[in-house]
């Protein structure tokens, strides 16, 4: 018979022949296999013992002769309460071993650690970014160059400058590619780069901040929306970024007219997801079928959640993912200028001499963020900032500046 002993330390359990044992034998049986010196044992059946200030006033177990059915352990995995005095290490059950494997350390765990422990994988309703607003221009010259000039052969990377509003509403005015390196199923992105630093600076002065990224998607007939590597991706930016922080996806698909078209999504992870990925959950991989092939779309935990009332650790990534409504608006940047960190073209100075001889006013002439990336490879950033601010707000830019501009184009 098993009788489960409720202290201070958790739960653990010992065997005893049946309920005509007696209490002396359970106290043996404590000492023996729970290590609890049978001296030190105050029993009962009552819960309270554990918190009372005066345990040796339960005496509804104090008789070592009495058998146990008599005080009311009659069931196998009767719950009795042990109060002790001595310092141990619970003992590891096989509840305890299984929970081990499932994230739990044993010992003391409030109502709120055990719900955390058994994770329920719910899909979430709405995002806390209201919704995307990509800059029309900003948009197509990314999705050009990942679609003629890479032919999607390449995955492609880049960060989202903007805004947000107080209805948590996202407004992207320009879309900064760092220096990457793609294949066809996969990029890495060099993060931390004097170059970000300069972005950074820049958009500050502009009033934008790093709303989210974009990632381009393998030119594959998927059936599923994101990779497992996509989403521990995601789950990185968004838990480092915060809670508002979005992703849009670019994708290709074949019509009906089996012709290749392009669309733009926009998603955010649960906050179920984030959860999992700050715990250490996610493991990147995806999960596998009964015979060994791949299924991309559902992602490997290393910990077993509960999905539609089963144990897993797969997980279908649509579970995981939040649909951000797209909207497009023209901003007031411009974005003309070639591209940092792209195969081609090439920024030159050339492209900066030709921008600075249109016939605008000359702080519209630098009001696009790749063109002041490229004087921040030549201009103290310090100084750009001022340049970048001045021309943000429709000031005037000092004659200083421009001549040492022009001179950079040669045009002075």
């Amino acid at each position: 018979m098993i009788v489960r002993v409720r202290t201070r330390d958790g739960t653990e359990r010992v065997e005893i022949p049946s309920a005509a044992s007696t209490v002396g034998e359970l106290k043996d049986a404590i000492e023996r296999e729970l290590k609890v010196p049978r001296d030190d044992q105050i029993l009962s059946t009552s819960p309270d013992v554990l918190t009372s200030k005066d345990p040796s006033a339960f005496l509804d177990m104090s008789d070592d002769g009495d058998a146990l059915e008599s005080v009311g352990v009659k069931q196998n995995g009767a719950i009795v309460h042990a109060r002790y005095t001595v310092c141990r290490e619970p003992t590891k059950t096989i509840a305890a071993t299984h929970n081990d494997a499932r994230g739990l350390t044993g010992g003391k765990m409030t109502v709120d650690q055990m719900i955390a422990a058994q994770t329920r994988i719910e899909r979430q309703e709405a995002p806390h970014c209201v919704s995307v607003s990509f800059d029309a221009n900003a948009a197509n010259v990314f999705q050009s160059y990942v679609n003629y000039t890479l032919g999607f052969k390449q995955v492609r990377f880049g960060w989202l400058y903007g805004t947000r509003d107080d209805e948590n509403k996202v407004r992207v005015e320009a879309i900064y590619e760092p220096e990457q390196e793609g294949t066809e199923d996969d990029v890495e992105v060099l993060e931390n780069t004097q170059e970000d630093h300069n972005a950074e600076c820049l958009a500050s002065s502009m009033g934008l901040t790093r709303v989210g990224c974009i990632i381009s998607t393998p030119k594959d007939e998927r059936d599923f929306t994101l990779s497992a590597k996509e989403v521990a991706r995601i789950a990185r930016l968004q838990s480092k970024y915060g809670q508002h922080f979005a992703t849009a996806v670019m994708m290709t698909f074949e019509d009906e007219d089996d012709n290749w078209q392009v669309s733009f999504e926009a998603f955010q992870l649960s906050d179920l997801a984030i959860k999992i990925y700050d715990r250490g959950w996610f493991t990147g991989k995806c999960a596998v079928d009964e015979n060994g092939e791949d299924l991309k779309g559902v992602s490997k935990l290393t910990n077993e959640v509960m999905v539609e009332r089963k144990d897993v650790f797969d997980v279908d990534n649509d579970f995981f993912l939040v649909t951000v409504p797209i909207l497009d608006h023209e901003g007031p940047l411009s974005s003309t200028f070639p591209v940092e960190n792209r195969l081609h073209p090439i920024q030159t100075v050339d492209d900066l001499r030709e921008a600075l001889q249109k016939d605008k006013p000359y702080g519209d002439r630098l009001r696009d963020f790749h063109l002041l990336l490229f004087l921040a490879k030549h201009i103290d950033i310090n100084e750009l900032v001022a340049i970048s601010g001045a021309a943000h707000e429709g000031e005037e830019i000092p004659e200083g500046y421009r001549l040492m501009i022009d001179c950079l184009a040669g045009l002075a």
